[in-house]
């Protein structure tokens, strides 16, 4: 049986600065070989889960659905947060019919072609699930410790490998035993064209210890040394695979840590219908407000769908120190430094009404510790992502292999969203119109650069923006294009 054609490796939370000979020699050595992006970007929020769906799907949170770790569906509950973890997800995916993800997932477009797409992953359950909801239904695999698709995998998996290690900082057995199921499994037995292996470190440890901390670094190394096993295995088998090195996310400091809910409920709002102490309005539930968090991001909904509370919400973040950046789906809300949605990636059937990006300030010390800020969880030093800063909407991405060129540095800007479309090409299928990521060319032997870069242009806080603390030449959104896709570099 042949190896996979192309190996997608992802660190989670694995930031640029932290890519070095010493700690991570098998990805330096593709990098060296290949080409390094030296401006990738990930898609807000920055958090896994929206993330992972975009690697799969080459859109945006809000056209694919899975906008957030945390977020509402309106199929499943117009008033429930769901956590996006298995088997939540698989039920939604039910009830929709398949339709999880609004759009399809690589594993989907390449099952179409008879090839097989297969992820081993040692995340969440979430991240897991999004990669492929339909796997059986296309001849495809994804391997979690909680779950596989298709069912009977898990089983024979645990009988043959032992049950899985925890998710525990520092997860250097679950990275080793990711890799184990990868190779002796994945590898040898399914037989993937494509083979996604998702190693939960430095993330794990990053959230645990704090940013780069050594318990972090130590991880990353673990994970890199994996990743050389994985390769080594794959090309005992057939040609040398293409390989991308990728991760889902930067990262931030936890400088302080808001209680959303308490915020809001000081302040006469019912977060998640909790009773505030100022008895509502007429009917008692027209201050109500659902609230997802998601670290350094705040999802917000307003279930009856109030022009008039939302307004007002609106006005009460604008005040807040600890929030950065907003963004509403209401056209013209009258509010200076309010953008749309749209602006930001969301805007879709499942799209927030609020977006609130946490305040975020520059250290003025080296990446990976150029950033510091508010979440809503967490604890203080701790790691945390899924705000709109640089540090967290830039990310790792390499690209190495016989299709790729070879010591290329290159300063295109480029994001996870460009993963899809460049896999279905260097796999010769189509490449279809509705993706909004592009195909990395100017990092391909046989077609070299013809992408162009334009700058964005950034949108900016009127001079009354003041009670966020922000100066007011300062933009509310940084972008770049390419050709036709833009990034997000900051938003706050």
């Amino acid at each position: 049986m042949p190896g996979p054609r192309l190996v997608i490796a992802v660190f989670d939370g694995l930031q640029p600065s932290q890519v070095s000979r010493e700690r991570m020699p098998v990805v330096s050595g593709l990098a060296t070989n290949g080409v390094r992006f030296l401006h990738n970007h990930a898609v807000f929020p920055t958090v896994t889960r929206a993330n992972s769906a975009t690697l799969v799907t080459g859109v945006t949170p809000g056209k694919h659905g899975l906008t957030a770790n945390k977020s509402i569906f309106p199929e499943y509950s117009k008033t429930v947060v769901v956590d996006a973890l298995f088997p939540e997800l698989a039920e939604i995916n039910r009830l929709t019919g398949g339709r999880l993800l609004f759009t399809p997932t690589i594993g989907q477009l390449m099952g179409e072609q008879g090839l097989k797409w297969v992820s081993v992953v040692g995340g969440t359950s979430g991240n897991a699930f999004v990669q492929h909801p339909n796997a059986t239904e296309f001849g495809g695999v994804v391997i979690h410790p909680e779950f596989t698709n298709p069912p009977f995998h898990h089983t024979e998996i645990v009988s043959r490998f032992g049950e899985w290690p925890a998710k525990e900082a520092p997860a250097a057995e679950l990275v080793k035993r990711t890799a184990e199921v990868a190779i002796e499994y994945a590898v040898q037995e399914l037989g993937p064209d494509v083979l996604l292996v998702w190693f939960p470190e430095p993330d794990t440890s990053q959230h645990a210890f704090g940013v780069d901390s050594p318990e972090a670094q130590e991880m990353y190394s673990v994970a890199d040394g994996q990743l050389g096993r994985v390769l080594g295995a794959v090309q005992e088998r057939g040609d040398e695979p293409d390989v991308f090195v990728v991760s889902d996310h930067g990262y931030s400091t936890i400088d302080s840590v808001i209680d959303v809910h308490k915020e809001l409920a000081k302040s006469g709002f019912r977060p998640d219908g909790i009773d505030s102490g100022s008895g509502g309005g007429p009917d008692g539930d027209s201050d109500r407000v659902v609230v997802a968090e998601n670290g350094g991001s705040v999802l917000l909904y307003v279930p009856d769908n109030s022009r008039q509370l939302t307004v007002r919400l609106l006005k009460w973040l604008s005040a807040q120190r600890w929030v950065g950046a907003i963004a509403t789906d209401m056209a013209n809300p009258g509010i200076p430094g309010v953008v749309a949605i749209s602006d930001i990636g969301l805007d879709g059937q499942r799209a927030p009404d609020i977006a609130v990006a946490m305040r975020s300030h520059d250290t003025a010390r080296p990446a990976p510790h150029a950033r510091t800020g508010a979440s809503a969880g967490g604890k203080l030093g701790a790691g945390s992502h899924g705000g709109g800063s640089p540090g967290e909407l830039h990310n790792t991405l390499i690209a190495s292999g016989p299709s790729f060129r070879s010591g290329l540095e290159s300063s295109l800007p480029s994001g996870n969203i460009d993963i899809a479309p460049t896999v279905l090409e260097l796999l010769g299928l189509p490449v279809p119109d509705h993706f909004d990521g592009r195909v990395l060319r100017e990092a391909l032997q046989s077609q070299g650069s013809h992408a162009r870069a334009v700058p964005g242009r950034p949108k900016e806080f009127p001079s009354t923006a003041k009670p966020m603390n922000r100066p007011a030449t300062k933009p509310v959104i940084k972008k770049v294009r390419v050709d036709n896709t833009e990034y997000l570099c900051s938003f706050g």
